[in-house]
């Protein structure tokens, strides 16, 4: 075959990037655009669709143009982006309003009211999952409230990344990971549920929806129009695409329980690919997987590698009497760690933005005393963040045989100590990613297989993901870390109560 190379777009929720790989998954060129939030209300966070259309163009021409590829070259088009969130076309496919974010917390007080009422419980045995603010169900509830006009316009609600086959296509559809994630889903039957909306009282939007194409589906082909944007060929096939955390999952290369995905970045991500889904509401979102019959547990928070950037920019940064780059202030925290006093007085809970299941908790050392300083501080967020990974992936593994190893990657992959915590904290050997873009590089192995360059999945995961090194778990320093963690579970309880009186 003569087309040997795949292209694949990663729309996040702060970012848009095109990565371009060949069969192997040899990343020949990255290339990305900084796609800042809108707010347009406290609480809302927004994308202009036709400007994330726009950066997508750019970075497609910037990465083609890097690997000195001839567009005819490129066999498929592998697509993911941010999840949930709510996009709205009208009849002629123009969007209605602006594209909104996962994050975005207009709908907070629809879901509490939804919660408190039992509505939300009983939706649980279709969609295994619970509802946040910006999942589509509240969002269509608050346009309903607030925007009627918006959704009097709408023909189509779609996702972001479904957004952008349409824009490369020119076809309007659904893929069913993304739908799943989104919590509209019959989980067990894998298909559009418009039951679940009915169950909110949004029925009469189900129109907007529809059923979902598989993953592995070639959904279309680029038209002349999208081509003479992007720079690449009319007729290339375009995946139907993956949603994004699964896409990060496959990019480790986790396809089976063997292997367990942890990714310690902005969130903690952390996902097991099971046959045997988590039905009753206590993980984040099970999220139907790449073939029938699989799914993505994901159990995921705000309580991630993200603390620790916060403390190198505002006190480490700040108190740095030659300013460094960034890179350079890191590796200067790994020397302050290495010197930490070992006395295990000082915790760290990572709740700069809340936790899981307590979104008013909030962050802070405890046990601080006059003969700790930096080395130990940082010590306290590397444990305190590890911890609270393990207690996600305890959360996933309930009842289940321990996988073999994780597969790791995030900001915390870039220290070697905090490896160190990891791999002790959790008990696992850590197998760091050679990847870059881990999302990116799942949507092309997804489009990959899609148009035949590889037979199966097992097959372009072997061949398309690597591992760049492996930390073992220190077996002192495991039970070490076991000792402090429960000290640590304790003062989380303790301080549940208090957290809605600050």
């Amino acid at each position: 075959m003569s087309h040997q190379h795949i292209i694949a777009f990663d729309a996040g929720g702060t970012a848009v990037k095109a990565a371009l790989y060949d069969e192997r998954g040899a990343e020949l060129a990255v290339a990305g655009a900084t796609m800042a939030p809108l707010h347009p209300a406290p609480g809302c966070l927004e994308r202009d669709p036709q400007a994330m259309w726009a950066a997508i163009c750019a970075v497609s021409r910037k990465v083609v143009e890097k690997a000195g590829v001839a567009p005819s070259s490129i066999a498929a088009v592998g697509l993911t982006g941010y999840g949930n969130g709510l996009y709205l076309l009208d009849p002629r496919g123009k969007p209605v309003r602006n594209g909104v974010l996962s994050p975005d917390l207009r709908a907070q007080a629809i879901v509490a009211r939804w919660r408190a009422s039992g509505l939300e419980d009983a939706a649980i045995p279709l969609t295994y999952q619970r509802q946040w603010p910006g999942k589509p169900a509240p969002l269509l509830a608050w346009l309903e409230a607030h925007e009627p006009e918006a959704l009097a316009r709408a023909a189509h609600a779609m996702f972001c990344k479904d957004y952008l086959r349409f824009r490369l296509t020119g076809a309007i559809g659904l893929e069913i990971s993304e739908l799943s994630s989104g919590g509209l889903t019959d989980q067990g039957r894998r298909r559009f549920e418009p039951k679940v909306l009915e169950h909110f009282g949004l029925g009469r939007y189900a129109r907007l929806y529809g059923d979902g194409v598989e993953p592995l589906t070639i959904f279309g082909a680029v038209t002349s129009e999208a081509a003479a944007e992007t720079g690449l060929a009319a007729g290339t096939p375009v995946s139907a695409g993956y949603a994004d955390g699964p896409a990060m999952a496959l990019g480790l290369g986790a396809i089976d329980e063997s292997v367990i995905s942890v990714i310690a970045g902005t969130w903690g991500l952390n996902q097991l690919v099971s046959r045997t889904p988590v039905a009753d509401g206590s993980i984040s979102a099970p999220i139907v997987g790449v073939r029938p019959g699989e799914f993505v547990l994901t159990d995921a928070g705000p309580t991630s590698a993200s603390a620790f950037e916060w403390f190198v920019d505002s006190v480490v940064a700040a108190a740095d009497p030659a300013p460094r780059d960034h890179a350079a202030l890191f590796a200067f925290c790994d020397e302050l760690a290495a010197r930490a006093r070992g006395d295990g007085a000082l915790y760290f809970l990572p709740y700069l933005n809340g936790r899981l299941d307590q979104p008013e908790a909030r962050g802070g050392f405890i046990g601080l005393a006059s003969w700790h300083g930096l080395p130990e501080m940082i010590r306290a967020i590397f444990e305190g963040v590890a911890f609270e990974h393990r207690w996600h992936i305890d959360r996933l593994l309930k009842g289940r045989t321990r996988p073999r190893t994780a597969r790791f990657a995030g900001g915390a992959a870039r220290s070697r100590p905090w490896l160190e915590v990891f791999a002790a904290a959790i008990d696992l050997p850590l197998e760091l990613a050679a990847a870059s873009e881990l999302g990116a590089l799942g949507a092309a192995i997804v489009a990959a297989v899609g148009v035949g360059l590889h037979p199966d999945l097992e097959t372009a995961v072997a061949a398309m993901t690597r591992v760049r090194g492996r930390i073992e778990p220190d077996r002192a320093l495991v039970e070490a870390l076991a000792r402090r963690r429960a000290v640590y579970g304790e003062l989380c309880e303790a301080l549940r109560p208090t957290w809605a009186k600050l």
